[in-house]
């Protein structure tokens, strides 16, 4: 469910400020407001806390983010960190900062320089792999580039299909050379030619800038290399390559060797700097007068009395926590914060697929804990894949976090395989009907039918109906609940027209059906005659063809015989290819594979429809979203979280 929210005000002196914030911080409960904008000035001035502080512990941490971001990562060493923290516990604010800045003065140059190195010595070695690249392409040309002084040799490498553009460019270093140079083309592969010029010197400039500006390839040697032979050439590239491979190793030896010693602590400082640039980033959130300090914001309600309790202990009568009313207009300000028992928490993932619910509205998530369950365990329905399902939830579980995407599904798989198994028992199902050929189960016989799912088709096509037609008069239900929180008069009578609606129409199909007498025929029109004035009354003529859709929200559940079915089918099929096949272990191995895939299916498909199901055809009837996010003004943990309240 949502919490209750309070909003407060905590007025004090201002010397008294900085004190007030941190055992505020170190509770984790307060949503705070801006304090400056949320006071009128009639009742005092107030202006917003600036500190330099926080744009010095901003620049603290870029530095040491750089810094991380030369060095090689190594793994957490948790007693060193340990040992780290410690030392910095025991330190005040301004301290903690000082020794970043020791930090950074120790390390930021000589990082920065030694990766500087390392980068220009990586590029200068992609440099030196396309020469040798170039120099493979236009060996066989070796016998055409001169040797003579004074003269410049330039390679264009053209793409065949281009090859016109040879003759525009003779034509004009001609001209630009006095036709005092030489020209020859080659081809050095199906695709590409060589163009070998050689010019003066003296026209270099113009020359180049030319080719630049009839964007050719233009492959320049260094100057070390022009007029030495190929095989010289390739073995001075390959020296150069090992002088930078045999540097750059260097330098990764030196950053290697900071790691080891700095690394533990740079963990632990920057989680400190960041946890102190939370706190003083927040005081812009304050108002000062000349005398005192205001803060406002929200908090649970039943966090309240601690945080009056802990300001009054520690400071006695000089902080107080005022209680504020709040009106209409404030309450659509209030944060939203889920407090849910632990066996609903995981289903609050599935709700972050929405937009947080209004403070007012009703929390779905106890209902998609219920629901979410039973959907899933009725379209898989089967005791040896709720078994195997709970064994992979309890493994998943154990591996990884649990407040992580896989975490919190390893947690709702585990509670969907109970009513997968109890459904299973329903249905007679073990791994299809292997658990009926081996005589250890049947399905039950209750209300006068078997609920073999091979064979119910129809009793089980009437409870998934049954179970939609539940769920969505409850989705109704709680809309009619957030109308008459809200006042929202045209809502509450929408609403109510279709539950009077839908039954009506029930009614009437049940009469039809044989189930309820001839005369039900009376009640039934009357019911819907009267559901669709209200209907039209609260959301006009388009709300009277709304009954449609929401007919069509309730025959979407019988996705859940629908896949139940093809589930079952798949099982029955893995067990009879077991013995289809004339080498036993053959069919036992396809058998497994078959059943594997469909458990794999049965994981995500239910899932997934399950979702949709309340997403689309139970939200739909109440769910507005739109709310705020409770961001508690609080401590940030090691593991990235927020301190728990």
């Amino acid at each position: 469910m949502l919490q209750s929210m309070k909003r407060i005000q905590v007025i004090g002196p201002k010397d008294e400020l900085n004190r007030v914030v941190d055992l505020m911080y170190q509770a984790g409960t307060v949503h705070l407001e801006n304090a400056s904008e949320e006071v009128p000035l009639r009742e005092i001035h107030l202006t917003p806390v600036k500190l330099e502080a926080a744009q010095n512990i901003s620049d603290a941490l870029s530095k040491i983010q750089a810094i991380f971001s030369t060095l090689p990562v190594i793994a957490d060493d948790p007693e060193r960190q340990k040992a780290v923290q410690a030392t910095l516990g025991q330190k005040s604010y301004d301290q903690i900062i000082r020794r970043a800045r020791e930090v950074i003065k120790e390390l930021e140059a000589t990082t920065r320089e030694l990766t500087a190195r390392k980068s220009d010595l990586t590029l200068a070695d992609t440099a030196l792999d396309r020469y040798t690249k170039v120099l493979s392409i236009i060996q066989p040309l070796e016998k055409e580039l001169p040797t003579l002084e004074g003269f410049e040799v330039t390679i264009l490498l053209i793409q065949k299909e281009h090859a016109g553009i040879i003759e525009i460019i003779k034509k004009e270093i001609a001209t630009i050379t006095h036709n005092h140079f030489e020209m020859n083309s080659m081809s050095v592969d199906e695709n590409t030619l060589a163009t070998i010029m050689v010019f003066s010197k003296q026209y270099s400039e113009e020359v180049h800038a030319f080719i630049y500006s009839v964007n050719v390839n233009e492959v320049r040697l260094p100057k070390e290399y022009t007029g030495r032979p190929f095989f010289e050439m390739f073995a001075l590239i390959e020296e150069q390559k090992q002088k930078n491979t045999e540097e750059i190793a260097a330098i990764d030896s030196r950053l290697a060797s900071f790691s080891s010693i700095w690394y533990q602590e740079l963990v632990v400082l920057k989680k400190h700097l960041e946890d102190i640039y939370a706190e003083v980033g927040a005081y812009t959130n304050f108002g000062l007068s000349d005398y005192t300090f205001v803060i406002m914001g929200w908090i649970p309600k039943k966090h309240l009395r601690a945080m009056q309790q802990s300001l009054n202990n520690t400071f006695g009568g000089r902080v107080i926590v005022r209680e504020l009313g709040t009106t209409e207009e404030d309450m659509k300000h209030a944060p939203v914060w889920y407090d849910n028992p632990a066996w609903i928490k995981p289903f609050e993932f599935i709700m972050g697929l929405v937009a947080l619910p209004k403070y007012n509205e009703f929390d779905p998530s106890p209902i998609l804990a219920i629901f979410f369950p039973l959907f899933f365990g009725m379209m898989v329905g089967d005791i040896g894949y709720g078994l195997v399902i709970l064994a992979i939830g309890l493994y998943v579980r154990h591996r990884v976090p649990a407040d992580t995407f896989f975490g919190n599904m390893a947690r709702v798989l585990i509670i969907s395989s109970i009513p997968t198994i109890i459904f299973g028992y329903l249905y007679g199902e073990f791994f299809g009907n292997l658990g009926e050929i081996l005589g250890w189960i049947e399905p039950v016989h209750l209300l006068g039918i078997s609920w073999n799912r091979s064979e119910a088709v129809i009793p089980m096509l009437v409870l998934a109906i049954s179970v939609g037609v539940i769920h969505v008069f409850l989705g109704l239900s709680i809309g009619i609940r957030n109308a008459i929180i809200t006042k929202n008069r045209k809502h509450l009578t929408a609403h109510s027209g279709m539950i009077l609606a839908i039954t009506a129409i029930i009614v009437l199909l049940a009469m039809l059906a044989g189930a309820l007498p001839a005369g039900a025929i009376y009640p039934g029109a009357v019911l819907l005659i009267a559901g669709l004035c209200l209907l039209v009354y609260g959301a006009g003529a388009f709300g009277a063809m709304e009954v449609m859709g929401t007919v069509g929200n309730i025959l979407s559940y019988a996705r859940l015989m629908a896949i139940g079915m093809a589930s079952v089918i798949l099982a029955i099929v893995a067990n009879e290819m077991a013995g289809a096949f004339g080498i036993a272990i053959i069919g036992i191995i396809m058998a497994v594979l078959l059943h594997g895939l469909n458990i794999l299916l049965a994981m995500f498909s239910p899932s997934i429809h399950s979702i949709r199901l309340h997403l689309v055809e139970f939200f739909s009837k109440f769910y507005e979203g739109g709310g705020v996010a409770y961001k508690p003004f609080a401590r940030v943990l090691a593991g990235g979280g927020k301190k728990s309240s």
